[in-house]
Order: structure tokens, then sequence, then C-alpha cells
């Protein structure tokens, strides 16, 4: 018992000593993915932006606070807000660019867009469609009300992130994947309806309307992005050189596997865990064909050629799958 509670305080002092995030595999690699899918722009995103767009502009011309929710529920801008914050810490301008650019796709040209179309067409069709207290909440809002915008933005941004960092082995799990959900319903509150006041106000010729929604939209789209995820992230420890870190265990893995003949690289897993700055844990499932021998001090090499070029002291495992392949063509 004392023996594990030594190992357990030792465990706890690395990871106050060294700030990051630790001892989850493939975590920073994992980050750089979801920020790179965040930023690629979909036919689908197209067509759940507008729907939501339509959602937010029926409930807000209806003063229906329940539609605007449930405009909320579908909006999808969880992804390029992640591919925002998460490319900031990395410093990947390409992938923040893309993010702010699939952001202000989904807002403008499928929001507001939608939105302005579908407010003029029942304007001009349906009578009695006018301003409401919904539309009104979000082009001119009260010292309160807008100072608890922008805090809910900034809050909703840091729980983006703390699901990414605070507990970051649920990544991958269907849990994670409902807290995401509800993550992104926070997120849309601060971004979807004001993007469609914006295009209403211009609909009606209230450039005022127009104005402060868009001034909302800007402030929201700022603590969102920046001061809510980014921030959280490099508090946490987040930080290229981790990344840059389990890339090259990685690629030196792949070019010590390249030198085997008997080794088959398509097919073959490699999977790095960080234990902190200076030690990581990389286990392998290698490919080889049934009957051809690999070296049998393969690991060995390994370890020593990553200690050799990153610096970073590993424990190397390897579990050969034998294969059999056969082709007629």
């Amino acid at each position: 018992m004392a023996r594990r509670h030594l190992r357990s305080r030792t465990r706890w002092t690395l990871k106050r000593q060294w700030l990051g995030i630790w001892e989850v595999q493939n975590y920073y690699s994992r980050l750089e993915e979801l920020a790179k899918d965040g930023a690629e722009i979909t036919f689908g995103y197209a067509l759940i932006a507008s729907a939501s767009a339509l959602l937010a502009t029926g409930g807000l011309l209806l003063n229906s606070a329940a539609v605007v929710i449930g405009s909320m529920c579908v909006a999808p801008f969880l992804g390029p807000s992640r591919a925002v914050c998460i490319s900031a810490v990395f410093r990947d301008r390409k992938t923040v660019l893309g993010g702010l650019v699939k952001q202000f796709l989904g807002l403008f040209a499928a929001g507001a867009g939608l939105a302005f179309v579908t407010t003029v067409l029942l304007r001009s069709r349906v009578p009695g469609v006018e301003i409401t207290p919904e539309i009104l909440l979000r082009a001119m809002p009260a010292a309160p009300e807008a100072v608890l915008s922008v805090l809910i933005a900034v809050t909703a941004g840091a729980a983006a992130s703390l699901a990414l960092s605070a507990d970051p082995s649920v990544v991958e799990t269907p849990w994670g994947q409902i807290i995401d959900t509800m993550i992104g319903v926070e997120i849309a509150i601060s971004l979807m309806p004001p993007a469609s006041v914006v295009a209403i106000g211009l609909a009606f010729g209230r450039v005022d309307i127009s104005r402060n929604a868009l001034l909302l939209l800007m402030v929201n789209i700022l603590g969102l992005d920046i001061v809510g995820s980014t921030l959280v992230l490099a508090l946490r420890g987040v930080r290229v050189q981790y990344l840059c870190l389990e890339k090259a265990i990685r690629q030196t893995a792949l070019w010590v596997l390249s030198t085997v003949s008997s080794v088959r690289l398509l097919g073959s897993e490699i999977n790095v865990t960080l234990m902190n700055p200076t030690a990581a844990s990389v286990h392998m499932t290698v490919r080889t064909q049934v009957g051809e021998q690999v070296p049998a001090s393969l690991a060995q090499t390994i370890a020593t050629e990553i200690a050799k070029r990153t610096g970073c002291y590993c424990e190397v495992s390897v579990d050969l799958m034998p294969y059999q392949s056969y082709s007629t063509l």
C-alpha cells in the first residue's frame, strides 16, 4: 500500500512540474486532426448551417424562444471554433484562417443571406411580420444583457477547450461526443441568432438594428474563439512543441521501420503517449510477411534512434502481425 501511495504521489508531482497534457495516447496529434477537420468546408456543413439559419429566422420573427433554441441545437459551429483555437495554439495560420472563413461563411453566406431573403419574402407576402422582442434582444441589448452575452460566449469557448483538456481521455468516447453536442448548442447561442438579426434588420431597413447585432456578433466571436477557447488551452499547457515531439517520434519510428525489408508500412500503426517532455511510451503494431524474420533488436533500435534524434527517452513495444497477400490481377 505504501509503495502504491508513493507511486501516485510521484506521478502527481511530475504532472505539476511539467505543464501539459500527459499519458493520453496520440493526444496532440488528435488535437491537430480535430482542428483540420473543423476547418474543412463541406456540403453537409452548408446544409446544416442553412437549416439552422431558417429556424433562427422563423423563431425570431415569430417571437418564439423555443424555435430559436431549436436553431441552436443544429448549428454546426463547434468544429470551426475549435479549428481556430487549437490552430492558434499550434501556430498553424492556414488552419486558423480556414476556421475563420468557415465560421463567416456559415454565419453570413448561409445564415444572414437566408435570413435576409426569407424576411423579404415574408414581408411581401405575409401581413403582420414585424420586429419582435426576440429580435430587439440581440439588436438593442441593455448594458447588463450585452455584458452577459459576452460572458456566455467566453464561457462557451472555455467549455469547448475544457472538454478537450480537463479530461482528455474522453475525447474519443461516446460521452465525449455528448459533451461536444451540448457545448455546440452553447456556442450557437452566441452566433446564429445575432447573425440572423443582422440580415433581418437590413430587410426591414433598420440599419441601427443590423449595426448593433453585428457588433454583438463580432464581440462574441472574439470572446468565443480567443478569450474563451485559445486562452484556456494555453493555460492548460497545450503547446506546439509537444505536437512537434509526437510527430518527430512517429517519423523516427517510421524511418527505422522503412529500413527493415520484412516490414510492411501499409497497415502498420504507431501510437505515441507522451509521459512528460522528455519521456514517452511508443506502442507499435507492425505488419510482416508470413515467413519473414524481423530483427530481435527492432524495439531497442527504435528507442535508441528516437533518443538520438529527439532527446526523448522512450519505452517501445512492438506487436508483430504476420499477414499473407495474394492477387490474381
